[in-house]
């Protein structure tokens, strides 16, 4: 029997880590077309993504990635260069799928860019969520290297569009128990709203 909503919410971990297994690239489709359905404001979607699963996209992702950091001044020295090239070997190279997700800008419009914001989140939670039914987990880093508008250029993105997060993707190992999760207590951050006094 297929977990609720509420349970799969509860349930779901993020994890820098999973097998090796190659994913399907139609299953990713699939998900991000389950994922779409999140809510937004507007005519048409304001998210796009990019899908990274073959080691030429992964190799070109990652030479990208380290001359953004040089560029950027965040690989400025040996050990920089040690720190980032090792982080980016476990996050892009050795991840069976990347996904970079971008949300359209509008600059003169601050009300719609929130709303491109959050939408775009949605999606990727929704994301999220459908993964896990597929026993996928996910991990969503909000790497240096997405604020470079630069890279995101050259990654195919518009100009009129930001990256947002880049997402890795790998079948959990269903040996390893599920960790529990700590959350605040929901009287410490959900109050009643106390009107001021006149």
């Amino acid at each position: 029997m297929k977990a609720s909503i509420s349970e799969t919410i509860v349930t779901r971990r993020t994890s820098k880590t999973s097998l090796t297994t190659e994913i399907p690239v139609e299953l990713i489709y699939n998900l991000l077309e389950k994922a779409s359905y999140a809510p937004f404001h507007g005519k048409t979607e304001p998210w796009l993504a990019k899908i990274v699963t073959t080691d030429t996209e992964k190799q070109w992702l990652y030479q990208r990635i380290i001359a953004s950091y040089e560029r950027n001044q965040i690989i400025k020295d040996a050990q920089s260069r040690e720190r980032m090239t090792t982080k980016m070997t476990r996050l892009i190279l050795n991840s069976p799928a990347t996904i970079l997700f971008a949300h359209e800008v509008f600059p003169d419009d601050q009300r719609k860019n929130y709303d491109a914001i959050e939408a775009t989140a949605a999606l990727i939670q929704n994301f999220s969520l459908v993964a896990w039914e597929e026993d996928l987990v996910g991990f969503w880093a909000t790497s240096p290297f997405i604020l470079d508008p630069i890279l995101t250029n050259e990654l195919g993105f518009p100009l009129n569009y930001e990256l947002m997060t880049n997402y890795r993707l790998g079948y959990r190992d269903l040996e390893q128990p599920i960790k529990t999760a700590q959350r605040q207590p929901i009287h410490n951050w959900a109050t009643p709203l106390v009107p001021l006094a006149e």
